[in-house]
């Protein structure tokens, strides 16, 4: 595969991770303080649409071979949702149109491809398996978050359950990507 495309996705993982740090941190300011940190969490969520379709490019293209149904379907998915995502994201900040429910669920989605792709890397051996599995844990995290908020919005607790462990294992997950990436991008 195209060193190119290793780089660049590894440095979208890292993107990827820094932004899910940020976005939860201003969340939990915004709750406490108010603005400008709302701003600057959705900036983030739009930061993470973007990046996770190069990463689920880059996944798709890694499981390809192995699996060319499952990972295109899992890219398709992933990334669709994720470009409807940051799309949503981007009208909040600059429109200050609310899309709130659908941004939820397409983080689901996204999750449901990091279940596909970590499965994948799992069965293959293709990553380490303790990254296969953070990936698996990381997309159980966004699965949760958007069962809860399905279930009773923001109060419910799979609603927080799922975003502990998605702050948690995602960007542990895209950090350790990126950085297998950037190594694999490397000339030998």
């Amino acid at each position: 595969m195209n060193t190119n495309l290793f780089r660049l996705a590894g440095w979208s993982a890292i993107l990827s991770a820094i932004a899910t740090i940020v976005g939860a941190v201003t969340l939990v300011i915004f709750f406490s303080v108010g603005e400008p940190y709302g701003t600057i969490n959705d900036v983030s969520s739009v930061i993470i649409g973007l990046t996770a379709i190069l990463i689920l490019f880059t996944l798709y293209q890694t499981h390809r071979t192995s699996a060319p149904t499952t990972s295109l379907i899992a890219f398709v998915i992933g990334a669709v949702a994720m470009l409807i995502g940051a799309t949503l994201q981007a009208l909040l900040v600059i429109a200050d149109m609310v899309f709130g429910n659908i941004v939820t669920l397409v983080f689901g989605v996204y999750g449901v491809s990091l279940l596909t792709f970590g499965w994948l890397a799992a069965s293959s051996g293709i990553f380490p398996r303790g990254l296969a599995w953070t990936g698996i844990v990381a997309g159980l995290g966004y699965v949760l978050v958007t069962t809860g908020f399905i279930l009773g919005e923001q109060n419910h607790p799979l609603t927080y359950i799922g975003g502990a462990i998605s702050v948690i294992a995602y960007p542990i997950w895209a950090f350790w990507l990126g950085r297998i990436w950037l190594m694999t991008a490397k000339p030998f």
